[in-house]
């Protein structure tokens, strides 16, 4: 009975542990028109298809590279700021979260 409850407990601990995935809808700041969905964990993001690996976190801004080590993107989740810097220039987004849907 005891290993049986001390299986469950750890069961339960390790479900809290599972790293969420935050989902973001984000509009470029030159054409709103342009627009994409946006997924980040605590070690990874991926923009538009393409995987990003963290690298760093400075405040509220997390820095995040791509295999290639070409691209760089900073985001800011309090303020929604997403910046891609690439070897062609950088590009700004503004990223509003996906939120549960609220019962009243």
């Amino acid at each position: 009975m005891t290993r049986r409850l001390l299986a469950l407990v750890a069961l339960l601990t390790l479900a809290g542990c599972v790293a969420r995935t935050q989902e973001y809808h984000c509009k470029q700041d030159l054409n709103a028109a342009e627009t994409f969905e946006l997924q980040i964990t605590p070690t990874s993001l991926v923009y538009r298809g393409r995987n990003f690996r963290f690298k760093e976190e400075t405040g509220t801004r997390r820095r995040y590279q791509d295999a290639g080590s070409e691209n760089e993107i900073e985001f800011n989740p309090i303020d929604g700021r997403l910046l891609l810097r690439g070897p062609s220039g950088s590009l700004g987004w503004s990223c509003t979260r996906y939120e549960g849907i609220k019962s009243n």
